[in-house]
């Protein structure tokens, strides 16, 4: 797994997170993303819907470009 999460970000200004994987012949269970102790976002393929944000104040969460593909 390698994760791309810049350290810091300034207020205001737009980042991308991505969480590459290769689980080989193993079915992915879930990704999710925290910030501090809060969960913000949820993806799980089984769930119906497979993605869920949930709102912090002062995040949002663009689900528009996700791209979600095995290695």
């Amino acid at each position: 797994m390698r994760l791309n999460v810049p350290r810091a970000v300034r207020v205001g200004h737009s980042v991308t997170l991505e969480c590459d994987y290769d689980l080989e012949t193993a079915p992915l269970y879930s990704v999710k993303w925290y910030r501090g102790p809060d969960e913000f976002y949820r993806y799980v393929p089984k769930e119906e819907p497979p993605t869920r944000v949930f709102p912090l104040p002062g995040l949002h969460v663009d689900v528009s470009p996700l791209i979600y593909t095995d290695l």
